[in-house]
């Protein structure tokens, strides 16, 4: 059975929670799972892979082996 929901209102989050407390268990998997794709597929890259970046730039630095990039470039991580 196919579900609809008029998505021109606003929703709260507890709305939208109380929502998807109404789908079945295996719906709810299903969205988990678009979910985490949604996420996985970010360009965004995560806060712990920024700073092992920013690590890892540091001790080659230190190493006299850093290979420079614009400051653009690290600026757009950020």
């Amino acid at each position: 059975m196919e579900k609809s929901v008029n998505l021109n209102i606003p929703l709260s989050f507890e709305q939208l929670l109380a929502l998807v407390r109404q789908l079945s268990y295996q719906e709810r998997e299903e969205l988990v799972s678009v979910l985490k794709d949604d996420i996985d597929t970010s360009d965004e890259p995560s806060k712990e892979k920024i700073l092992a970046d920013l690590g890892n730039d540091l001790i080659a630095l230190n190493n006299g082996t850093l290979k420079t990039r614009p400051l653009k470039d690290i600026l757009d991580e950020l």
